[in-house]
């Protein structure tokens, strides 16, 4: 689900500069189709105790930094029907040519007054009730009002048309191989990688990119569910961008796939990107996730990110180093 983040970041970059002529109403067929694009009014319960450390004092020096910097961030939205099964926030630094990106576990608890069902506490179902620019308001939330300026998505069958793009994606299978049936999905999800080295097209990768778990009995690979899945889509990215950097021209590459991508970004500001965008390479590219912890609660497995650690990491990003970082004192 993952590898589109490259080819958006560097080859929409070539698409719009070479094609602006054939996106007159590129505005319009880009936007989120979901009935509730408008940006919605979501709130937070204020006594709810995993969140009682987000005091404002503590948001000023990181709002400060923010405030100093041209970055640009986005929310990257991997869908599987009403959620979002893969969500990233990515942050570029067009100063220099940075990118740094945060994967959000599916599982993230993130609570919302009036959505009070178990699985309404998990992140990944803000899309469903609040589309795409909902989603950029609760991560934005999430990560003490860092600005999310704008959003991507993607479904499964864009990731298997943009790998397909690229002519596959080199992976290594571990001991083990992979393997896992679900006759209850639709069509039934059958997954029989054996060890080793391979090529994966764009089907075989977004069932690389699915597997969490073996068939019982099997002796395949256990990833340990979504955070373990997390961290080989990772890798799988690594591999996917060294690909898609390889290639000596893109158009075809990113014609393909932007059927599948839709994004808020207005044309103006991809114009500017692009130039912007120019010199990025994977040197400049950091991945990490999003500091936690995954416990129940409630009968309820959740993954509860841990505040400090968060604000932590995005003053890094931001730039602010850890001497001057003022120190803040868990309850």
């Amino acid at each position: 689900m993952k590898v589109f983040l490259k080819v958006f970041t560097i080859a929409f970059t070539s698409f719009v500069i070479l094609f602006t002529g054939a996106f007159v109403s590129f505005n319009t067929f880009m936007k989120d189709k979901h009935p509730s694009a408008e940006v919605p009014v979501i709130v937070r319960p204020e006594d709810d105790d995993h969140f009682e450390d987000t005091e404002p004092e503590i948001k000023d020096e990181l709002l400060r930094a923010v405030a100093e910097s041209n970055r640009i961030n986005f929310i990257m939205l991997g869908l599987e029907g009403m959620r979002s099964d893969t969500m990233m926030f990515v942050s570029f630094d067009p100063e220099n040519k940075g990118l740094d990106i945060i994967s959000i576990p599916r599982d993230t608890y993130y609570p919302r007054v009036g959505y009070d069902g178990p699985g309404k506490k998990k992140i990944n179902a803000a899309y469903g009730d609040h589309g795409a620019a909902g989603v950029k308001t609760v991560v934005s939330d999430l990560l003490f009002d860092v600005p999310v300026h704008h959003y991507v998505t993607v479904t499964y069958k864009g990731a298997a048309a943009i790998v397909n793009a690229i002519g596959g994606v080199p992976v290594t299978i571990p001991r083990g191989g992979m393997h896992y049936r679900d006759d209850y999905d639709d069509p039934p999800l059958v997954i029989n990688f054996p060890a080793g080295p391979r090529v994966l097209n764009g089907e075989d990768a977004v069932k690389f990119l699915r597997y969490r778990q073996p068939t019982p009995g099997s002796g395949a690979v256990d990833r340990g569910g979504d955070l373990g899945r997390i961290g080989a889509q990772q890798e799988f990215m690594q591999s996917a961008l060294q690909k898609a950097m390889s290639l000596g021209s893109l158009p075809n590459l990113v014609s393909t796939s932007f059927r599948h991508v839709r994004t808020d970004i207005e044309l103006q500001d991809v114009l500017r990107y692009a130039t912007n965008a120019v010199g990025l390479n994977m040197e400049n590219v950091s991945m990490t996730m999003l500091p936690g912890t995954a416990r129940y609660q409630n009968r309820v497995s959740y993954y509860f990110h841990d505040q400090i650690e968060t604000r932590n990491l995005l003053l890094e990003i931001y730039g602010v180093k850890q001497e001057e970082q003022s120190p803040i004192e868990e309850e």
